[in-house]
């Protein structure tokens, strides 16, 4: 089923290439929620914030399903003064919902940092080239992995 986006802003799904790991690394079922989920979210005319469950340091914390949690760094209305894309950086996946402090503590910087990047991004085409630099996971893309 193809989504149709329904404003002129777009959010993209970043993956730091250790979760990527992690996520290839779950069975079948928890990888296509935590994908679903996403699209849910990229695909949604809200702003990704809104989806939002929690807070913790820099973290954005979203859910995707009763134990999942991704550890993400959300970033919307970038570039500023052109407002075209949102972002959503997935830094780490916690699969059995234990909130480890550890970890909590390692991915805090690693989020104040891309937010830091994707801040100082100053107009669209750098956007751009920030996201195909990344890797970064449109819905299409996003409905490409679940099928």
């Amino acid at each position: 089923m193809s989504r149709v986006p329904l404003s002129d802003e777009e959010t993209y799904v970043i993956f730091a290439a250790e979760t990527l790991s992690n996520l290839q690394s779950l069975d079948g079922s928890k990888q296509q929620q935590i994908l679903s989920r996403l699209l849910d979210i990229v695909a949604s005319a809200n702003l990704p914030s809104q989806f939002r469950h929690e807070t913790i340091g820099s973290l954005d914390i979203l859910t995707a399903g009763d134990q999942c949690r991704l550890y993400t760094k959300i970033v919307e209305n970038i570039p500023e003064g052109n407002a075209t894309y949102h972002l959503i950086f997935v830094l780490y996946i916690d699969d059995k919902h234990e909130y480890n402090q550890s970890e909590l503590a390692t991915y805090d910087p690693l989020a104040d940092s891309f937010l830091s990047v994707a801040t100082s991004m100053d107009d669209v085409e750098s956007v751009e080239d920030y996201l195909e630099e990344k890797n970064a996971l449109s819905a299409e893309d996003l409905e490409d992995l679940l099928s």
